[in-house]
């Protein structure tokens, strides 16, 4: 600290004031800083992309990633590379505001939303009776996951979503399971601390390991488990370390409905987390090195052919993937509808940056990778099934190879092309593949006496997915195929009021997965744009009915006098789970 003596004026010396000192110790700092300048040596920096690609590398070649030239051990910040500053952002203007939806699953019913037209809806072909019933299906599915899947720690920071039955997070299912809750933000704040804390999870998640699709709700230690989950690659967070793209895609798309939901204050603040942020960074790290992945990638999983690479492959542009969003393996190494998805959470997460994280990182990468992932899907995706009939393939490997006549009922699918916000799809093509995959020529379309739909590899002869059936029900223009779906939805559900995996087509009490959340999250979905009615009202007079049935087990004198009431009794709120 300068003395201040030379900054004030004497009484002893009148006017007189002492700054030469002052200014002679200013321009002595100025040569300094200039000298420091001109001759301290510039550190060598290596790229965001190649730290990532030789931390990684180094530990499929056993090699201590310690020990390689500019990486360390531990995750790297990508901005080690490159100036983080509002120079570093020159000629991309931010965006405060920015247009564009959420995603279908996380719009809410039409009333939310007036810039969906209010056109005709099944609800005017459908009997009152039918109508009551979907309705009522609707409110049982609602609140599902928030009361019996979530697991809220840290006073809500953190929310673990389970799909279900399975007691882990799948970074898919969970995205799309609170999804529905965005648009009733509004109604109940407490849900706001939902969704953000899946958000973190996720986030949280993504950088223990990002090539993993599900994640433990809490840690295990690796030398608990068997060999034979040990050598999957599973243990600590990781539940299943299948990589498959769509799980990437997702989060993207999660942080684009989150801060498109209207009436959020200030949603840009949880975006501009470093978790979140470094999440997207080392997401968009792993799709640089998954674009050349015979070169470039560490991956290995046991299972997997060539030791455990994967089946050949060549470059197309495209990002490689091991696992279908069905969690089963793929034929051929690049999912069309997981890419075509992909391309779509890129033009959104361009957006985000703009108005959120102004990273030029971001901005130059998933600018280049949405372009060539479009390039390699129009080149290799499209392919000619008879002379002068096109359609598009589910699987390609860029070396003639490819799965045609073939969709999954899991999303991304190809019959949820309009629904993956890759609006570059050929609607010609689309419709075409739309009719074959509809029909005998896709095995694993099922007729039955009650049921009719897609099935899965995944699932037994004669089983259809209800989230194909919800899909196929969004993507028709038809009202009257709409309604003939939505009532195939109340059938599938007809072993415990909700909405399952697969169900016979024969038998629909014959059934996969009792408690399955993302199915139920679509059939919310499906309900509420297709009717156009809000499930709030019923899931809350469900909930008193519930919570009435359980106090008349257990009477007792009301304090005051008068009748029991479900008016005395908790709010939704405290039914979600705290650990």
């Amino acid at each position: 600290m300068l003395p201040t003596r030379h900054l004030k004026r004497t009484s002893r010396n009148g006017d007189r004031i002492y700054l030469i000192p002052m200014l002679s110790l200013v321009l002595v700092l100025v040569i300094v800083i200039i000298w420091v300048g001109n001759h301290h040596p510039t550190p060598s920096y290596v790229s965001a992309a190649e730290r990532f690609h030789h931390q990684h590398a180094g530990k499929a070649a056993g090699q201590d990633p310690s020990t390689l030239e500019g990486t360390s051990s531990g995750v790297e910040n990508h901005h080690s590379g490159h100036v983080h500053s509002s120079f570093a952002f020159q000629g991309l203007p931010m965006r405060k505001h920015v247009e564009g939806l959420p995603e279908i699953w996380a719009r809410g019913p039409p009333s939310m939303n007036t810039s969906i037209s209010s056109a005709e809806t099944p609800s005017t072909l459908v009997n009152s009776t039918t109508l009551l019933q979907l309705k009522e299906l609707c409110g049982r599915c609602l609140y599902r996951t928030l009361t019996s899947y979530v697991r809220m720690h840290d006073f809500g920071r953190i929310a673990v979503v389970l799909t279900g039955d399975i007691p882990a997070m799948w970074t898919r299912d969970s995205a799309v399971q609170v999804a529905s809750y965005l648009p009733r933000v509004h109604r109940r704040p407490a849900l706001r601390t939902v969704v953000e804390g899946a958000i973190r999870a996720q986030a949280y998640f993504i950088l223990q390991d990002p090539w993993a699709n599900a994640y433990n709700p809490t840690f295990v230690s690796t030398y608990s488990l068997p060999k034979q989950d040990r050598i999957l690659g599973r243990g600590g967070w990781v539940w299943t370390r299948n990589f498959e793209l769509d799980s990437v895609a997702y989060f993207f798309n999660f942080l684009w409905n989150y801060h498109q939901t209207k009436g959020l204050w200030s949603p840009s603040a949880l975006l501009s987390e470093t978790g979140v942020h470094d999440a997207v960074v080392t997401l968009l790290q792993l799709l640089e090195v998954e674009q050349h992945h015979e070169e470039r990638s560490p991956y290995r999983y046991s299972e997997l052919k060539r030791d455990g690479l994967g089946p050949p492959c060549g470059y197309t542009g495209m990002i490689w993937s091991a696992f279908r969003p069905s969690d089963d393996p793929q034929t051929y190494s690049f999912n069309i509808p997981s890419n075509m998805y992909t391309v779509g959470a890129l033009h959104r997460l361009l957006l985000l940056n703009a108005a959120v994280w102004q990273d030029p990182y971001i901005h130059d990468t998933a600018t280049r990778l949405s372009v060539e992932i479009h390039e390699g899907i129009k080149v290799f995706g499209i392919v000619e099934v008879e002379p002068g009939i096109k359609m598009y393939a589910y699987e390609v490997d860029g070396l003639g190879g490819k799965l045609v006549d073939f969709d999954d009922p899991n999303l991304p699918s190809l019959l949820a092309i309009p629904l993956l916000g890759y609006d570059q799809f050929e609607k010609e093509v689309y419709s075409v593949t739309r009719d074959r995959i509809l029909s005998k020529a896709n095995n694993y379309y099922y007729e039955g006496k009650i049921l009719h739909g897609m099935g899965s590899p995944h699932t037994s002869h004669n089983m259809v997915w209800p989230l194909a059936t919800a899909v196929e029900a969004l993507t028709t223009n038809s009202t009257a195929k709409q309604s003939e779906l939505l009532k195939m939805i109340l059938e599938m559900a007809s072993g415990n009021g909700l909405v399952h995996e697969s169900v016979n087509v024969d038998t629909p009490q014959h059934f996969t997965r009792a408690e399955f959340g993302w199915a139920n999250a679509m059939a919310v979905v499906a309900v509420e744009q297709l009717l156009g009615v809000d499930c709030d009202e019923e899931a809350e007079r469900h909930r008193l009915k519930v919570i009435m049935e359980y106090e008349s087990k257990e009477p007792g004198r009301v304090p005051n006098g008068g009748q029991d009431s479900h008016q005395y009794y908790s709010q939704l709120e405290a039914s979600i789970p705290h650990v």
